[in-house]
């Protein structure tokens, strides 16, 4: 094939455009320091660019998302320790004010500076960041609390603003004011005990709170210890308190215990065991029971058995406790002495002592020891022997034991234990039934009950329960619960009271007496506030009021209170630092993505640098050798 000038012309000018394209490409990487500048410079590379850029946006937006967040929680964790701080102050108010040192007019004083404490709460309350109300939920612009003389009403929603801050994470940043400062702390009355008195037929199942007496084995044992006499109870087929009443009293007649009976207590909350003084004696009966319980002069402990001549015997009872003792110590000592007719024994009225001379004739008689001694008479045995000496009446204390046999019977029926009297049982605490009537509270002596006022938010209701329509603890729960108001009226879960929980969480629940004569709320256990605005509002009133009572009442609401705002603190600096960790995890991946873009599309200068003289150099050279190659003709010109 024949080459002609054209050909080699066209070849030299390609080459020498391949050439500057090539120095130029590289020139244009070392200006912008990239090795790729467009998708052509290399497709497989910048897909994996696209990826890496892809996931540095998203961090990016991830770490504005979360420096958004902080600054939310960040005002969150100054507003809850304002309102922490609010709270512990109102407390201490009310600690100092909950006693009798302060009159009226300091408790008037205190009142004025809580009602700014509680305009404060407020305010905190409908606090804003960047023109939004910060407790509202969605409603952002819209304030979040509004309140009244009587309560407070949340205004806003439960709506929960999320950001992202990780692919597959989110984050709730914001806090729903109700939650907040409307949560129901307590139930007001969950702790009240209106003492329902037992009766006759009160079922062994309601005592102590519904947990009821230990049936299994259903046996005790009573014991008359002067007597010796050990009667066992069984009440394990009793179901009333008359039915027990009925055991007892049954079984200790048919033991011979005659002066003992179980009957209901004058404190209408339990059994007493009413005992009477019948003033016999046994050998088991205990000497410190004898002489109304003043015992026996056992200093010398000593007795004189003599005739004023010839026969004297010093009986010592040195260590006796007993009757049976006595006995012993005196007919062991006689016999010993040589004269064993000489024999003590109980008298037939069975009451004290009798000493009788079997053989009628020694003539004896019992004297004291010593002029300061009284053993003998204690003993009530002084005198003549002729040839019976009949001794005085004792005059025993009563003794009874009640010890349980295996279980816990008598314990729980409140009896058990010794007694020289009449035995008070505990209160057996019976829990309130729906058919409890309302008599039968305050230990039987019933409730004087007259007007209460709730106040929900803004919305109150007096309710009079002084009608006398109003028999059983169902028709007062009736009357409250059909009060118009939100809330639920119920027997409180111990059983002991009734309570009234809040069912309406926007608005705060106070309860609180319906005049200052009237003392309905607190007899029943419901004076006070379930939440934190609530509570605050009423030691206003509390104070204006001079209510020394009401104040110390509201001492345990302040800490829970305080409690919950420490918690819910506790709960924004938990996701704060759980912001804080994303932060460092998002900051690792931004560089380790950095570093792989920078991989990919980064050139490296100093290869670049050098690639760049070649190429230069290599364009120079065929500029040369092109010139050298291709000679212009006169032709040339001539065209």
């Amino acid at each position: 094939m024949r080459v002609t000038n054209n050909m080699i012309s066209d070849r030299m000018v390609f080459n020498m455009q391949r050439s500057i394209s090539r120095f130029l490409t590289l020139q244009g990487q070392l200006s912008t320091g990239k090795r790729i500048n467009k998708p052509s410079d290399d497709p497989i590379g910048i897909q994996r660019d696209l990826i890496y850029r892809t996931e540095l946006n998203k961090n990016e937006q991830y770490q504005e998302n979360i420096s958004q967040a902080q600054t939310w929680l960040m005002s969150y964790d100054s507003i809850l320790n304002d309102a922490k701080n609010l709270i512990t102050n109102a407390k201490d108010i009310a600690i100092s004010m909950a006693n009798g040192t302060y009159d009226d007019s300091a408790r008037v004083g205190a009142a004025t500076e809580v009602d700014s404490m509680f305009e404060r709460l407020i305010q905190l309350a409908n606090s804003e960041l960047e023109g939004k109300f910060t407790f509202s939920g969605y409603r952002t612009d819209e304030k979040a609390f509004e309140a009244s003389a009587n309560g407070v009403v949340y205004k806003g929603d439960t709506g929960k603003m999320e950001y992202q801050i990780e692919p597959s994470s989110r984050v709730t940043v914001n806090l729903i004011g109700s939650d907040t400062f409307l949560k129901q702390l307590m139930i007001l009355g969950e702790n009240a005990d209106l003492n329902v008195g037992v009766t006759a037929n009160t079922l062994l199942s309601d005592l102590h709170a519904g947990d009821g007496i230990d049936q299994a084995t259903g046996t005790f044992t009573i014991t008359d210890e002067n007597l010796g006499i050990v009667s066992t109870i069984d009440i394990s087929g009793a179901t009333t308190l008359q039915d027990v009443l009925d055991t007892i009293n049954n079984q200790l007649a048919a033991d011979g215990i005659t002066n003992l009976q179980a009957v209901l207590g004058d404190e209408g909350n339990n059994i007493l065991l009413d005992t009477t003084e019948n003033g016999l004696i046994s050998d088991n009966t205990s000497l410190d029971k004898l002489n109304g319980g003043n015992g026996i002069d056992m200093q010398s402990g000593k007795i004189l058995v003599t005739d004023g001549a010839g026969i004297t015997v010093q009986v010592d009872f040195s260590g006796a406790s007993t009757i049976q003792e006595i006995r012993n110590a005196f007919n062991t000592q006689m016999a010993d002495a040589g004269y064993p007719q000489v024999m003590m024994s109980l008298n037939a009225a069975g009451t004290g002592l009798q000493i009788d001379d079997a053989s009628g004739s020694l003539g004896l008689h019992v004297e004291e020891v010593s002029t300061v001694s009284t053993t003998a008479t204690d003993l009530g045995i002084i005198g003549t022997i002729d040839p019976t000496l009949t001794g005085n009446d004792l005059n025993p204390i009563v003794s009874f034991a009640v010890n349980d046999t295996t279980g816990t019977t008598a314990t729980d029926l409140g009896i058990f234990g010794s007694f020289t009297a009449d035995k008070t049982g505990d209160d057996l605490d019976p829990r309130i039934t729906l058919n409890t009537n309302l008599s039968d509270l305050k230990n039987r002596l019933g409730m004087n009950l007259g007007e209460l006022v709730i106040h929900q938010g803004d919305i109150s209701r007096t309710i009079d329960l002084s009608d006398p329509t109003l028999v059983t603890v169902q028709d007062l729960i009736d009357k409250l619960n059909n009060s118009g108001l939100d809330i639920t009226a119920s027997i409180n879960t111990a059983g002991t009271g009734i309570q009234i929980a809040n069912n309406n969480p926007n608005a705060s629940l106070i309860i609180e007496e319906a005049n200052s004569t009237d003392t309905t709320a607190k007899d029943m256990g419901l004076w006070g506030s379930s939440d934190i605005m609530g509570s605050l509002l009423l030691l206003g009133k509390a104070l204006r009021d001079n209510d020394q009572e009401g104040t110390g009442l509201l001492l345990e609401n302040f800490s829970n209170s305080i409690d919950h705002l420490l918690n819910t603190r506790a709960s924004v600096g938990a996701r704060s630092i759980r912001l804080e960790s994303t932060v460092n995890r998002l900051k690792d991946l931004e560089i380790s993505f950095t570093k792989l873009l920078s991989e990919v599309e980064d050139a490296d200068i100093t290869k670049l640098v050098t690639e760049l003289a070649t190429q230069e150099n290599n364009y120079k050279a065929s500029l040369m050798a092109s010139a050298k190659i291709v000679q212009p003709s006169l032709l040339d010109f001539l065209r």
